[in-house]
């Protein structure tokens, strides 16, 4: 029943030689046993071919705890025997605390099994969180949140992933329009900026996998799926699937984009081996049933030099801080991003602005339709404010101060600059007396001009001209709508290829108006085999919904023709 000393000695066995096998009285230090492991599962001595060939082990991985135990074990038992250390190269993992950095321990309460997370969240998520919270040789403060957060990032991928599939199954999408050489002159500069960028991170990737930074690597992944991929490719490539015939610009964005998936997944099969496998079984041995039966029979990506140009990443990077400028001067005045504006002046401070052939991506991305870049210094036509430096004003007119300073409220800012620019001095008059000034009595300040609104970038500012003109809010009621319309085929739970029935009611003359400017515009745009536009209308779709847009009240009817 205990198999301790001494009921232990009363178990014995047959041995072959004939006699009897009993417990060894003297027991060597059981650390030994893991100090020959390295070569005693390659059974050396007794055979030689597997030791020759596999060892010393290129890797040791264990917790920090073992630095006195298996690695130093291993270490003093290899130098002894052969004279050299058992392995190339060790990592020593942190152990896993709460997220106050403390112990997880029963007394606490502060326990999380694995088993619990992957119940919720699953093992990818789980392990891609584990991977990229911190250096692996760091402690791992688990937090829920961060779980969260990670969970979140990987279901973006995946919507990234279902994004182009019901265009492209629509459209028969094969093996044969899937090769991205059929397309290379088709190819816009967007195409070729997410290819350059998916294969820079394919080499980040196996640079830091050489390097052990695993959260580098989640980190860099992290980074590509939700801003480039996500929230800048996806929005530059989503009207090029709209369109209905098989125009190479369409194909070729269906082919770049197979692409990127395709390298991606298997760039991240090693971190997230479920989600990688099922995106490759659907886009390549759904495709091509000669391909590796799994994304993890496949050969390491390697990066397509041919493929990536910095020079292009840098000012697609620089395209896109000027838009994030450009949304950010819109908010300051009001003015949404559907709405379009007339032109963005870019104004740098010192450094030329080159846009490298990306200007038709950034005026997409701003909504505008013109973009200008002026020359290192220079700015748009500017107002002009001044303000009287009291201390320099009164020693000069001394009582008549306070009529200095009135005059100069009710002057022309830029008329007294320029007298000043010309001769040193300007003239001013109040209540029928005049008054010379000098530069030094007064400060000039440079402002936008009311339809202007700006706002800072790393070179310098953006201008946005949020001037309205019909034609400019007839395109943007237009997108209201649009978008509107969008949301209850949503609702209806209709696919891409449905045709609809829609009503529109607008309850304003003049906007309905600038609205029917864009009717056909909007009919395409919806799917809308009938399409009514009008005041008053009576209203008998399957969803029938009342929006508000710009304070006026829009009725809308939707339903499956």
């Amino acid at each position: 029943n205990d198999l301790h000393r001494p009921d232990v000695d009363a178990v014995t066995w047959n041995c072959s030689c004939g006699g009897k096998m009993v417990r060894s009285p003297d027991v060597f230090d059981v650390w030994f046993d893991s100090a020959v492991a390295s070569w005693a599962t390659l059974h050396f001595p007794s055979q030689e071919k597997e030791f020759q060939e596999w060892w010393p082990a290129d890797f040791i991985t264990e917790g920090h705890d073992q630095t006195r135990g298996w690695f130093y074990s291993q270490l003093g038992a290899s130098m002894v025997s052969f004279g050299r250390a058992p392995y190339k190269s060790v990592l020593m993992h942190g152990f896993t605390l709460d997220d106050q950095g403390r112990k997880m321990s029963k007394s606490i309460g502060n326990i999380v099994q694995p088993e619990e997370v992957v119940q919720k969240f699953g093992a990818d998520i789980l392990r891609a969180y584990v991977l990229g919270a911190n250096a692996p040789w760091e402690d791992l403060h688990f937090s829920w949140e961060a779980m969260e957060n990670t969970a979140r990032m990987l279901n973006i991928f995946w919507n990234a992933y279902r994004f182009a599939l019901p265009y492209m199954i629509l459209d028969k999408f094969d093996a044969d329009k899937a090769d991205l050489s059929k397309y290379e002159k088709s190819l816009r500069a967007e195409d070729r900026w997410i290819l350059s960028r998916v294969n820079s991170l394919a080499e980040d990737v196996t640079k830091s996998m050489e390097e052990y930074q695993l959260h580098r690597i989640i980190r860099s992944i992290s980074d590509f799926i939700l801003e480039d991929l996500s929230r800048w490719y996806i929005q530059l490539v989503r009207p090029r699937t709209w369109i209905e015939q098989d125009d190479p610009d369409k194909l070729a964005a269906y082919a770049t984009i197979y692409e990127v998936l395709v390298k991606l997944s298997r760039v991240m099969a090693p971190f997230t081996p479920f989600l990688s496998e099922a995106i490759y079984q659907n886009l390549v041995v759904g495709l091509d049933p000669n391909a590796p039966p799994s994304v993890h029979m496949c050969e390491w990506p390697k990066a397509d030099a041919s493929r990536i140009d910095k020079r292009l990443e840098a000012s697609m990077s620089l395209v896109r801080e000027i838009a994030e400028a450009s949304s950010n001067a819109r908010q300051k005045s009001g003015r949404k991003l559907r709405w379009p504006v007339s032109d963005i002046v870019i104004a740098p401070a010192k450094d030329t602005v080159d846009l490298d052939n990306l200007e038709s991506v950034l005026r997409g991305q701003t909504n505008s339709k013109k973009i200008t870049v002026l020359s290192p210094g220079e700015k748009p036509q500017m107002d002009l404010e001044m303000a009287p430096v009291h201390k320099k004003i009164g020693p000069v007119h001394k009582g008549d101060a306070r009529f200095v300073v009135e005059a100069l409220k009710t002057a022309n800012a830029a008329l007294v600059k320029k007298q000043l620019d010309e001769s040193g001095k300007a003239g001013l008059s109040f209540v029928g007396k005049n008054y010379d000034i000098t530069a030094e009595m007064v400060q000039f300040k440079e402002k936008p001009p009311e339809n202007l609104s700006a706002a800072e970038f790393s070179k310098g500012f953006v201008y946005v001209n949020v001037t309205l003109t019909p034609e400019l809010e007839s395109e943007g009621y237009s997108r209201e709508i649009i978008r509107r319309i969008q949301d209850m085929r949503k609702e209806l739970d209709l696919r891409v290829e449905d045709q609809i029935r829609a009503v529109v009611d607008i309850e304003s003359k003049p906007i309905l108006d600038l609205a029917m400017r864009q009717k056909d515009h909007i009919a395409s745009e919806v799917r809308a085999a009938e399409f009514e536009l009008g005041l008053g209308l009576e209203l008998n779709g399957k969803l029938i919904k009342d929006w508000e847009i710009e304070g006026v009240c829009v009725r809308i009817s939707v339903d499956r023709k």
